[in-house]
């Protein structure tokens, strides 16, 4: 019984408040209401996003390419110093991807191969710098690699001269 005075309490509630919402006035008949256009920001924005993805992915191929190439002059300490900018620059693609993928610009494949890399790179063992990436490990690396580049061409982002000079030393 409490339970259905309640109820039709509430239903008198809610019927008062929609009356009272309700107006005769001239005014509430003339009032336009105005819709926002959308605006091209957002689109912009997210070709930002997908354009700075590849950018940190571009900036990781570099180091990449070095590592790929002859390491032998490099010092213990250069070695060291290099899979830490290596480990960095992965970890900022990562992020990077990340958000291009939420935004639409990337697949969700891209950021799949990203955390790849990195968890290849963090099996690396630090005390022997690149060479603590095991071959196996690089081989990976290089495949996820090579995805996320196609990934970024499909995007709109070509691959920089700079990338190509530095595969070819």
């Amino acid at each position: 019984m409490r339970i259905k005075i309640i109820t039709v309490g509430l239903i008198g509630l809610s019927a008062s408040l929609v009356l009272a919402g309700c107006s005769s006035s001239a005014e509430s008949e003339v009032t336009p209401t105005i819709t926002p256009a959308p605006t091209p920001t957002v689109e912009v924005l997210v070709a930002e996003l997908a354009q700075d993805a590849c950018d940190d992915y571009f900036a990781l191929d570099l180091v990449r390419s070095q590592i790929n190439g002859d390491t032998s002059e490099l010092t213990k300490k250069q070695k060291k110093a290099l899979l830490g900018e290596f480990q960095s620059d992965v970890d900022l693609m990562v992020v990077s991807i990340d958000s291009a993928v939420i935004g639409g610009e990337l697949p969700p494949k891209a950021l799949s191969n990203a955390e790849r890399i990195q968890n290849n790179v963090n099996k690396a063992n630090p005390k022997l710098g690149i060479d603590g990436i095991k071959a196996k490990s690089l081989k990976r690396i290089n495949l996820s690699s090579e995805r996320i580049e196609r990934y970024c061409v499909t995007a709109g982002n070509d691959l920089p001269i700079d990338n190509i000079n530095a595969r070819s030393l």
